[in-house]
């Protein structure tokens, strides 16, 4: 075979390429085929091991998979003959033989050679050498498959006579000339050679590719990387005892001070890099929702233009995989309740024929905002409230206000479809949507106006480890209202207090009413009769105001899990030790609304 004439598929990089996708992919591909190897030399010693034989049927799957996504077609359809065969193999119709162990053994070496040359640059003369390979790997593939396996079963005794035909890659070769095997595979990597013919000069002289810059990277155990975090959070707590011990503050000197602000910059560093080894970027979440829309639009027939943004935002690893099945069950819910089925009722409405929907992550603050907007038709209020009436959630003559009716959305049970479709009406989803936010310590914003659109935002903490935290006194303890949750500080005045029958004390703000809740049934310390500070807090959809005694400080809280031998306190998620190493207790705002503390 000439290897200027080869016209399979190609191994060169699509320029299109999406190169951060790409690193993943050789360091995925590479720890399959290395997992391979190991797997099949257990098959060769006992061919009825099943999980083997499963793994490496998972590897070429994987690899196909990803490669697909990819374009680099190359890879692709030769991982996916491989795959045909361990198919085969598993099902029994094909058994087991050196020839066949050969040739698995080969596709893994050659896919082992074409990753490496695509990190290093795949150019026309690699691109040619791996398609004459491919081909002839392909061709001992159908063979196989028509069933040509050779006569023998793999038996240990058989091993040393089929080691021969195992590339060098996987054996040691002895010192002097390669035996001319037609059987044998060619190896990538290998300018020199292809299908044991050597390179024309035309294709030595093709320039070089460029080479894919890869990240290095390092597999470390979460037990473990959670020890380190958490041992990183003592260190910042117990230097921020020692820097307000009176002690020290009584012997500062100039050069102390230096050293200790030097410390200090040290340990933030730490702190930050500590909690940078939990971030990863939402692209590749993102990336899962474009198909997602793609396939409900062309189920729905309904033309959507899809936009994403701020792929690069990060967030806590956990954060990011729990985050996908809210924006799952949001996205649906853009496409079947807000997208308007007709594209003529968008052109009457002066919109163009096809929606937008954009899916945005940024950072603000210490929290990072996910955005999924659409230009639909948005809410309809009065059917949610229609709804919320029939149901018995809302049985008050006033109406209420519309963030009130969008949170009705999030009820179990609720639905304002007309019928059942396979997107919705259900009932089921936002409530699963609102229970995993929660879950996060995050909160979720409605905004819709009529024949214009909706934007659902998901605010959410950096890292599950540390938060932002306003430290309040009550009575003689600490305690820690999460800012995220915080709506405002307020002193109120006198008769700005009011008593409401059948509802207990309202705070009127802004010509708002917003019930106030005493702690003292949950907390410690008797509170009637003194409103001096007021922390205003949203959960549940509604807001309540909190009588507190003084406002200590804000800062960065690194929370502690209560442990096991203490009973569950509803209304508080964790403890915290706090810069005069006192203990304080991190409030749960989203639970003290729903089981209300009122007398």
């Amino acid at each position: 075979m000439n290897p200027t004439m080869v016209t399979g598929p190609s191994f060169i990089l699509p320029a299109d390429a999406d190169t951060s996708i790409l690193s993943d992919f050789i360091i995925e591909a590479c720890e399959h085929l290395e997992a391979s190897d190991q797997h099949l030399l257990t098959l060769e010693s006992d061919p009825g091991e099943r999980s083997s034989l499963d793994a490496v049927f998972r590897a070429f799957h994987s690899i196909k998979g990803v490669a697909g996504f990819l374009a680099l077609e190359g890879i692709k359809v030769l991982a996916h003959e491989a795959e045909n065969l361990l198919d085969q193999i598993r099902t029994g119709a094909v058994k087991l033989s050196p020839r066949v162990m050969d040739c698995v053994f080969d596709c893994v070496a050659f896919l082992k050679g074409a990753v490496a040359d695509l990190k290093r640059g795949v150019g026309e003369e690699d691109d040619r050498r791996c398609q004459a390979d491919s081909i002839a790997l392909r061709e001992r593939i159908s063979a196989i498959l028509q069933g040509d396996t050779g006569s023998e079963s793999w038996t240990a005794a058989a091993q040393q006579d089929a080691n021969a035909a195992i590339p060098e890659t996987l054996v040691p070769q002895a010192e002097g000339p390669e035996p001319e095997d037609a059987g044998s595979l060619p190896q990538p990597g290998k300018p020199e050679q292809r299908g044991g013919m050597p390179v024309d000069a035309a294709v030595k002289t093709a320039p070089p590719a460029t080479a894919i810059a890869l990240k290095e990277t390092v597999k470390v155990d979460a037990t473990r990387l959670d020890r380190l975090l958490d041992a990183i959070g003592e260190l910042v707590i117990a230097e921020s005892m020692v820097l307000g011990s009176p002690e020290l503050k009584r012997s500062l000197s100039p050069a102390l001070v230096q050293k200790i602000g030097q410390l200090d910059k040290i340990t933030r560093e730490l702190q930050e890099m500590g909690t940078s080894l939990r971030m990863v970027p939402v692209r590749p979440t993102f990336q899962k929702m474009q198909r997602l829309v793609r396939d409900l639009s062309k189920n729905s027939g309904k033309a959507v233009d899809f936009v994403v943004e701020g792929e690069e935002t990060e967030l806590d690893k956990t954060v990011v995989e729990k985050i996908g099945d809210p924006l799952v069950h949001m996205l649906r819910n853009s496409l079947d309740h807000g997208i308007e089925s007709d594209p003529e009722e968008r052109v009457r409405a002066g919109k163009p024929r096809t929606a937008k929907v954009r899916l945005s992550a940024f950072q603000k603050g210490g929290n990072v905002c996910i955005e999924i907007t659409d230009d639909g038709r948005g809410l309809n209020r009065d059917a949610i409230l229609a709804k919320a009436r029939e149901r018995g959630l809302w049985r008050e003559e006033a109406p209420p206000s519309d963030k009130e009716i969008f949170g009705f959305i999030f009820e179990a049970g609720f639905s304002t479809a007309k019928q059942v479709t396979e997107l919705s009406g259900r009932g089921v989803g936002m409530d699963v949507v609102k229970r995993n936010i929660e879950s996060l310590r995050g909160r979720i914003d409605i905004q819709s106006r009529p024949g214009q659109g909706t934007t659902f935002s998901i605010w959410l903490p950096l890292t599950l480890a540390i938060i932002d935290g306003m430290v309040v006194r009550i009575g003689g303890d600490r305690f820690i209202f999460p800012t995220l949750s915080i709506v405002c500080i307020a002193t109120p005045a006198p008769d700005a207090i009011h008593t409401v029958q059948g509802q207990g004390e309202m705070l009127r703000l802004q010509e708002e009413l917003i019930p106030v809740y005493p702690l003292h049934g949950l907390l410690c310390g008797d509170r009637s009769g003194e409103r001096r500070l007021l922390v205003v807090a949203e959960g549940e959809g509604r807001k309540a105001a909190f009588p507190v005694d003084e406002l200590l400080d804000q800062q960065q809280i690194v929370i502690k899990k209560l442990e096991e031998s203490f009973p569950p306190i509803p209304g508080i998620s964790g403890g915290a030790i706090l810069t005069d190493g006192r203990v304080g207790l991190i409030l749960d705002v989203d639970a003290l609304m729903k089981f209300g503390f009122q007398p």
